[in-house]
């Protein structure tokens, strides 16, 4: 039993490992945003969409970002015990193509793509309709939220 355990931590450890390999960054230069919301798609029907490397790369790519920093109202980085929360609010257009696109892409995945890593990914399991959005979490570490916040305040964009 306890080999068992010891061998499903170190694939959890190996998948995460992996995940977070600096192979797993994607070709964002169609918009050089550095904040994306993607929807998982299907390689064969978009056969130029970028792969999601953390999953097979011959079915799962990225289809077109819904929603960009450009898209937020403002970008609040928030303290829960001494870790920094990001969450960003939408603009009232960004909030309906948002609740649009996880509407249409429900019961697939979706991609939080954050300077060119995939740092969630989620199955739509319900239309959001959510103002705020959870910008931190998953492989995003500490240390590179910080960052994003600060690159996002220093252009321009506020808290």
């Amino acid at each position: 039993m306890r080999a068992l355990i010891v061998a499903g931590l170190m694939m959890m450890a190996w998948v995460g490992a992996a995940a977070a390999a600096p192979g797993d960054a994607i070709d964002v230069t169609d918009n050089n945003a550095m904040i994306q919301f993607r929807p998982v798609v299907d390689c064969a029907a978009h056969p130029d969409a970028p792969h999601l490397s953390i999953y097979s790369p011959q079915a799962h790519c990225l289809g077109d970002a819904v929603i960009t920093e450009r898209d937020f109202a403002r970008l609040e980085r928030l303290r829960l015990g001494g870790s920094p929360i990001l969450r960003a609010q939408l603009t009232p257009q960004a909030w309906s193509r948002y609740f649009e696109a996880t509407r249409d892409h429900l019961f697939r995945p979706m991609a939080l793509i954050v300077e060119g890593r995939a740092t969630q990914v989620w199955i739509v399991r319900a239309p959001s309709r959510a103002i705020w959005l959870p910008i931190s979490g998953g492989y995003l570490t500490d240390m590179k939220a910080e960052q994003v916040a600060d690159r996002f305040y220093a252009q321009g964009g506020r808290d």
